[in-house]
């Protein structure tokens, strides 16, 4: 086909294809097709959805180029200036942009994918042979009389059937649409003048509140039926009536569905900062009046007043004409702070993240790209608000390991909000109590600007450390020790003192292992290679990883023997415990088993401000950024779980975990305590916290950092190999990490910045049915890492296609388990 004055559009397919691809656009869709609409496309004799990435004159276009077959949005879903952010996000973390574009857009607007399965006659046959209790016989009836309808079981689970030959399984899609609400209106038809219509009519009223339903409608122009329904006992009469008249008609309008939008605490804007706080915004301001692209670490210890200096950041930008991003590394904590700063700014506020529901997210999409919101506060998706005039983007307590996601795309969200805040030339803000050793670094060799707010607000003091070392604590068959007596006549002092508490415990459930009292077996996932954690409410099973459970064995499942108990703590025994010790207390559990529903953060964390709750019980969802002026003790029940993890960041993250919890306490004018169990209380990590001495933490650790090779000074890839065979998946892990040395012995210069170390069987062998093998690539240069991780992807391509094993390439990462 060839053409004149025709318009070519680059378009990134929703699909695993890397590359992106050229349409044509016929006469009737050019003035609909735009940079960031989704069209649809014939690709590979389907159809299939793809994105707007480029839209250019063509006057000798391609004879071969096909044409989009429709354009499925009126207005583009974000703005072109996004779009070099996509293609380094793809780039970097080696994922179609097409995909990537497609997990970062409210859920609900691309077609629902699911798999299902029909019997062969091998299938019916077989089903014939089995008795009625059998699992086999279970599953393939559910197959037979479920035709088309989605799988309610794992990969994992009916492979053996598809090996067999039993079954066939097919990938099929429903469409999932999220568009604007609609809701019945009534509004004066076109043409009828109500003034003149209820000066000639108003004196043959004789309905109940006619007149004053036409004034309401003259007064506001429209109306929603169901605000006409519930003022008016006969509104559904008067809007009939005077429809059949045709003075008024009946339409649908579009709805904004707001998300919660609750205000947990109100807290006034102070009157003047304190001396360290007008030290960071005036370094903020100068920042963000050059309209440049800069990034700062803004060093703050908690309770320095970090979020105010917030505030006053946003003002700013807004009013040099900017909007502004928030994001913080739980869900918990963005419902906590969009309530603050809601109280202030309005609805020029809105939260955007993965518990919203997919109308909510999609309202609040195109709110954003209609430049309608000048403050968007979310998680770690949050960072993709398409706005248009995006100034600053503030990235709170950037240390946390949740901003890097452990699912396809696998990208870190700080990292990513640097590289947002040079394409669109704006200012990127990391704050931190406990900053990461990466963040420093770069703050202290001159490549990010450093803000340092070393002073509580009111010179209030840093809460006094206890260490505990229950390595002394005497344990006994009723008494796990989880409680230390220091801590137990802390909890009763304040208690009496009518004041909070807060225990950190990062392990949810009642215990995280049930085993025979026998032969010491304990009971494990059968889909992953972990042992089920105890849940007492529900008495079940649980795996924390595959959502697998079942109900607790009275028999051992190896031995046979009597004798299953529940050994260990988790959150869940913790909140028993302290009901049995302090039974007059108001305790409360805030972990992802307590809050489930939507709704429940909030309403814990209302109960808790308004001091309805004694003592929280929490993971690490209670460790962030929170401020209760009442919580004068906080109490770490153990601080090794954190330690134990192989990671190079252990030591880290244990130092931050108990820096941010520690932080809770002695907010308020009351001087606040904290008392920390652990079994290694000469750790590094544990003694840095307990002294509040960052710089001694940071040396220490950037020290075992260089002679190791960890970043900040290499760069990591981490590679792994998941399949359903054990023996296959390590064979394809050695076929590749040997193929991979020998791309390093073709480059004998730069060969030597790179090392290889594995494969190895990862520390959690089988997860989710995959058996798992993995190697670590670590670099010198982060172009060179790049360049040989491609070459890889090329053999990989060759050597994994038909051996069922799967390759996950994760740059930067953090989980290696």
């Amino acid at each position: 086909m060839t053409g004149k004055n025709k318009y070519i559009l680059n378009v990134a397919l929703a699909l695993p294809v890397k590359k992106t691809f050229s349409y044509l656009i016929p006469d009737h869709l050019e003035s609909k097709a735009k940079v960031g609409c989704r069209v649809k496309i014939p690709f590979s004799h389907q159809k299939k959805t793809g994105y707007i990435l480029e839209k250019f004159p063509c006057n000798d276009c391609r004879e071969d180029l096909k044409e989009i077959l429709d354009v499925l949005d009126p207005e583009p879903l974000f703005h072109d200036h996004l779009i070099p952010f996509f293609r380094w996000m793809a780039d970097y973390y080696l994922f179609p942009i097409g995909r990537l574009i497609e997990s970062v857009l409210p859920g609900g607007l691309n077609a629902d994918l699911f798999r299902t399965a029909r019997l062969t006659e091998k299938g019916l046959f077989a089903l014939q042979q089995f008795k009625d209790s059998s699992e086999e016989k279970k599953i393939l009836t559910w197959i037979k009389d479920h035709p088309g309808k989605r799988l309610p079981y794992s990969t994992y689970t009916l492979y053996p059937f598809q090996k067999r030959g039993w079954i066939i399984t097919e990938q099929k899609s429903r469409k999932r649409y999220s568009g604007p609400l609609m809701q019945k209106c009534i509004r004066i038809k076109e043409g009828v003048d109500l003034h003149q219509f209820l000066i000639e009519k108003s004196d043959s009223f004789k309905a109940k509140d006619e007149s004053i339903f036409f004034e309401c409608l003259l007064q506001k122009g429209a109306m929603p039926q169901r605000e006409i329904s519930s003022r008016f006992s006969n509104g559904i009469y008067l809007v009939q009536k005077w429809i059949r008249a045709g003075v008024i008609e009946r339409y649908d309008a579009p709805v904004v569905r707001h998300p919660e939008g609750k205000i947990l605490v109100t807290t006034p804007i102070p009157d003047r900062l304190y001396d360290h706080q007008e030290k960071a915004l005036h370094k903020i301001k100068e920042l963000l009046s050059r309209q440049a692209f800069s990034a700062c670490l803004v060093h703050g210890v908690t309770g320095s007043g970090k979020t105010e200096v917030y505030y006053e950041a946003v003002q700013y930008a807004i009013k040099l004409g900017k909007q502004a991003i928030l994001i913080v590394p739980e869900i918990a904590l963005a419902i906590y702070i969009e309530g603050l700063f809601r109280s202030r700014l309005g609805s020029k506020v809105t939260v955007f993240h993965s518990a919203l529901s997919p109308g909510e997210r999609y309202d609040q999409w195109m709110r954003m790209v209609a430049g309608d919101v000048d403050l968007v506060i979310g998680a770690r998706s949050a960072l993709f608000a398409p706005l248009p005039r995006l100034g600053l983007i503030i990235v709170d307590e950037e240390y946390d390991s949740s901003y890097k996601q452990d699912e396809n795309p696998r990208y870190q969200a700080r990292d990513a909000a640097i590289m947002r805040g040079k394409f669109e030339k704006c200012l990127v803000l990391l704050g931190a109590g406990t900053p990461s050793i990466q963040s420093y670094y770069h703050a202290q060799s001159g490549r990010y600007h450093f803000i340092s707010m070393p002073d509580r607000i009111e010179n209030r003091a840093l809460p006094e450390i206890t260490v505990v070392d229950t390595k002394s604590l005497c344990r006994t068959p009723t008494d796990d020790g989880l409680l230390s007596p220091i801590l137990k006549e802390a909890i009763q002092k304040n208690l009496l003192d009518q004041k909070q508490t807060i225990l950190f415990l990062n392990r949810r459930g009642f215990s995280p292992v049930y085993l025979c009292r026998n032969c010491g077996e304990s009971v494990k996932c059968r889909n992953c290679d972990i042992t089920l954690t105890y849940h007492l409410k529900e008495n079940r099973l649980a795996c924390h990883y595959c959502d697998f459970h079942s109900q607790p064995p009275t028999r051992c499942p190896i031995c046979g023997k009597k004798g299953m108990r529940a050994y260990g703590f988790g959150t869940e025994k913790l909140e028993q415990m302290l009901s049995q010790e302090f039974p007059d207390a108001r305790i409360h559990r805030m972990d992802r088993d307590s809050t489930r529903r939507k709704g429940q953060v909030y309403s814990i964390l209302k109960r808790f401000n308004d001091h309805q709750i004694d003592i929280l019980v929490g993971t690490q969802m209670l460790t962030k950024g929170y401020d209760f002026p009442d919580v004068t003790l906080v109490g770490v029940i153990s601080a090794d779980l954190s330690l134990g993890f192989p990671d190079f960041r252990a030591g880290e993250r244990t130092f931050q975990l108990l820096s941010q919890v520690a932080g809770r306490a002695g907010r308020g004018d009351q001087k606040g305590r904290v008392i920390i169990q652990t079994l290694n209380p000469a750790h590094y990590a544990v003694v840095a916290a307990k002294n509040h001495d960052y710089q001694y933490f940071y040396e220490k650790e950037l020290s075992l950092r260089k002679q190791l090779g960890y970043p900040p000074f290499t760069y990591l890839a981490h590679l792994r190999f998941q399949g359903n065979l054990k023996k296959a998946t390590l064979s394809m892990a050695k076929q590749i990490g040997f193929k991979m040395g020998l791309i390093l012995a073709q480059w004998p210069k730069q060969g030597r910045n790179l090392q290889i170390l594995g494969p190895a069987e990862a520390p959690l062998a089988k997860l989710k049915g995959k058996y798992r093998c993995q190697i670590l690539v670590k670099s010198k240069g982060a172009e060179l890492l790049h360049y040989y991780l491609r070459e890889v992807e090329k053999i990989s391509q060759k050597i994994l296609r038909k051996s069922g094993v799967n390759l996950v390439i994760d740059v930067d990462p953090y989980q290696m388990l």
